[in-house]
């Protein structure tokens, strides 16, 4: 990384110079400042005429709004990373500078070492696409609407399942708060948790995080989350970047259990994602909670092949049918899940897999099948994702 180097403009949004940005940026060797300026209206009114940075950072302290120019500037500028810093942590401010094309968010003061690792995210993307190198790791992530979808259910499973398909090694990422569960679900003892790499990232390579993952069966590794939420806010958000950009070397697939926690750390790593499956149930208050909320997931093309439906502990006697959740979301459901409570009790009970506990059940055989589903729609959902790149080049994200 520092052998390379990457220009950048400095942006500050309220019209006031941050010295601290300035020491920030010139302390990097690898960062050469191609221009700062107070007044970014104008700037973002003179781009044709101007040289166009690797990299835009954008000072927004003490705003909780989104200006025009900076909904603009990602439009005007789609092939160049833009980074956001400011005090501000509001999750409505948060979700609202990704939708219109942030790519990283820094926490104010600036430090160097922030700002470092968020230009090496920079680096190692531009990277990735200029090698064409397909052969990265994809990331899974499970999550929910709300909680108790059963999204740890879930991602334990699919795993399992997975591993049963697949001759590679593949990884489960537990990423449960306040209180992460895949160990129960395995009857594992954790020797190691997530806590453990994001506190030693400076040695943190492929031997360090195969050391930390504790296997299951012959092909599957666990990464188990911090069981002390008294610690968890010492997990760093920046380091979850390196973390998966490892974990995306070592495996072809990558699963994470993710608790439906609208906050930065949540957004961070659905934002990782390479396809999110959102579990929801088949009833009237779910369909109206999504009713509200998928507007804004389907306000980006992209995003739209992202995200996948999956319906848990799905009952056909509900009342409901499926073309009453199609018919809310536009979108076909990806998968759906059969409801076995007592099936899932024991399963919880004895700390083993659907597969041990009702290898013939129809909810193992639905876990299977998803997937099956999974597997095949990755690969092109990856393709989409390269063509979208460039003929949809403004990113948004979504809110859960």
């Amino acid at each position: 990384m520092k052998s390379d180097s990457l220009t950048i403009s400095v942006l500050f949004g309220n019209g006031v110079q941050h010295p601290e940005i300035q020491e920030a940026v010139e302390s990097l060797p690898q960062l050469k400042l191609l221009d700062q300026t107070c007044d970014p209206e104008r700037y973002c009114r003179q781009l044709d005429g101007n040289a166009r940075p690797d990299v835009v950072l954008v000072e927004m302290d003490g705003q909780s709004h989104v200006p025009p120019w900076l909904e603009r500037l990602p439009q005007e500028m789609p092939q160049t990373p833009i980074l956001l810093c400011s005090h501000t942590l509001e999750p409505e401010f948060l979700i609202r500078i990704m939708q219109v094309g942030v790519r990283e968010f820094l926490p104010m003061p600036l430090t160097p070492d922030d700002l470092e690792a968020a230009i090496s995210r920079v680096w190692q993307t531009k990277k990735r696409q200029s090698s064409g190198d397909r052969r990265l790791g994809q990331v899974i992530v499970v999550t929910g609407h709300k909680g108790g979808a059963g999204a740890t259910t879930v991602a334990v499973n699919l795993a399992v399942a997975m591993a049963e398909l697949a001759p590679e090694p593949l990884a489960l990422v537990d990423l449960g708060r306040p209180f992460p569960d895949v160990a129960n679900f395995l009857d594992l003892e954790p020797s190691y948790t997530i806590l453990d790499l994001c506190q030693n990232l400076n040695e943190l390579d492929q031997s360090f995080i195969q050391r930390a993952m504790q296997p299951f069966g012959d092909n599957l590794f666990v990464l188990h989350g911090c069981p002390d939420f008294r610690e968890q806010e010492n997990i760093e958000i920046e380091s979850l970047g390196k973390i998966f950009s490892v974990l995306r070397q070592l495996y072809k697939y990558t699963i994470v259990d993710l608790s439906h926690w609208l906050d930065e750390f949540f957004l961070r790593v659905t934002l990782e994602a390479d396809l999110v499956l959102m579990l929801t149930g088949l009833n009237v208050p779910d369909l109206r909670n999504l009713k509200r909320l998928w507007p804004a997931l389907l306000e980006d093309q992209r995003e739209r092949r992202k995200i996948k439906l999956v319906i848990n502990r799905f009952n056909r006697n509900s009342g409901l049918v499926l073309r009453d959740l199609e018919q809310v979301v536009q979108q076909p459901v990806f998968a759906t899940l059969c409801s076995d409570y007592p099936l899932m009790v024991e399963a919880l009970n004895r700390g083993a897999p659907l597969g041990v506990s009702g290898p013939r059940s129809k909810l193992w055989r639905d876990m299977k099948a998803l997937a099956e589903q999974v597997k095949l729609a990755m690969p092109a959902e990856m393709e989409q994702a390269e063509v979208s790149a460039v003929a949809e080049p403004k990113r948004k994200f979504w809110l859960f």
